[in-house]
């Protein structure tokens, strides 16, 4: 052996005992502690149900007893070939631990960001009345992830923002009308005039306010205004138009401040002057109206639906009765030439036309 101390040796031996891991595999899936019917999961932590005036707390991680079966599988082995006859599942690191306790980063964050939406209040206003939007309904529009990120359900936004619109919006709708002779008439429901309320943008700028947690007092967001809140909707300053009577009257703070005779679409042809309530287009002069068969230049041309609108009709040298049965127009509402003048003058775009 001393001459050995001097040469270098290599030397091998078999392993003289294997095992089966597949078998052992197998073995451990059967354990109570892999699927027995005790298993919980672990839980991150969480947002506490939202309190009025308070908001929401963190509800801290929970430890569960699950497995990471992949990690458990490894150790056990790793112990098996190290002949160890105990392993401590804590201390190995088999557990599925939470991701994210209440001291976590990412749960404080989630926590602030709620209830800066929750603690938001927004106050839509309609004229007298008020729409107050605050925690107790942004709080079921909250929705948290695996990840304790924070977003707003954008379905129940555009619920409630529908709702609003269909409480408040007038455009489309029917309205009653006192007329000149003080009897109560139903204005048909069609017609472009009213309030109509811009449901994208309201949405954007919901979503900006709360965001920045700022709250908000003022109007929603319209594609289209009325006169006035209160109804009836286009206020005292209007036009009254009257087709059974030929008939147009035009109010200025409640005041007729012009009237006349006109000639309206000719039912008999299938050109009836539309119902319904309507807003002034624009006004333009020296205009060409044109359509099938016919091509009239005017001096004043006040549409408000769909090519109809008022304008002079000089080819005409009566006005009124029952003339449009039978010699109307293309639905226009044809004035005398000195009464367009005055109407073109006074009237302004955005006034309602109620044609009835």
């Amino acid at each position: 052996w001393v001459a050995n101390i001097f040469k270098k040796n290599e030397n091998s031996a078999e392993t003289a005992v294997t095992y089966d891991s597949e078998k052992l595999r197998q073995v451990l899936e059967s354990l109570e502690c892999v699927s027995g019917a005790e298993i919980r999961d672990s839980q991150n932590a969480s947002l506490s149900d939202y309190q009025d005036g308070v908001g929401y707390e963190l509800t801290d991680a929970v430890y569960g007893n699950r497995l990471d079966e992949n990690v458990f599988y490894e150790k056990v082995d790793e112990a098996v070939n190290m002949m160890a006859s105990e392993l401590d599942l804590d201390g190995s690191g088999c557990y599925v631990d939470p991701v994210y306790t209440a001291d976590s980063r990412e749960a404080k964050e989630m926590l602030e960001k709620a209830n800066r939406y929750v603690n938001t209040t927004i106050t839509y206003q309609f004229g007298k009345k008020e729409e107050v939007l605050d925690g107790s309904v942004i709080s079921q529009w909250i929705r948290t992830g695996d990840d304790c990120s924070v977003s707003l359900d954008s379905e129940k936004e555009k619920e409630y923002v529908s709702q609003l619109a269909d409480k408040y919006d007038t455009k489309w709708k029917s309205r009653t009308l006192v007329t000149h002779s003080g009897k109560t008439v139903t204005v048909p429901a069609g017609g472009n005039y009213g309030w109509r309320v811009n449901q994208d943008e309201t949405i954007a700028k919901l979503n900006e306010y709360l965001e920045a947690g700022e709250d908000y007092t003022g109007e929603v967001v319209y594609y289209q205004r009325a006169a006035q809140y209160e109804e009836p909707d286009y206020g005292d300053t209007y036009v009254e138009v009257s087709i059974s009577e030929q008939h147009f009257w035009y109010y200025q703070n409640a005041k007729v401040v012009l009237e006349s005779d006109f000639v309206s679409g000719d039912p008999t042809k299938g050109r009836d002057t539309p119902k319904g309530a309507y807003q002034l287009a624009y006004k333009a002069r020296d205009q060409v109206l044109q359509g099938e068969g016919y091509s009239s230049p005017v001096d004043y041309w006040m549409p408000f639906v769909d090519g109809v609108g008022f304008h002079d009709a000089s080819w005409r040298d009566r006005f009124g009765g029952s003339i449009y049965k039978g010699d109307g127009s293309h639905g226009c509402l044809n004035l005398p030439p000195s009464v367009a003048k005055q109407l073109y003058d006074k009237i302004e775009a955005g006034i309602a036309i109620l044609v009835y």
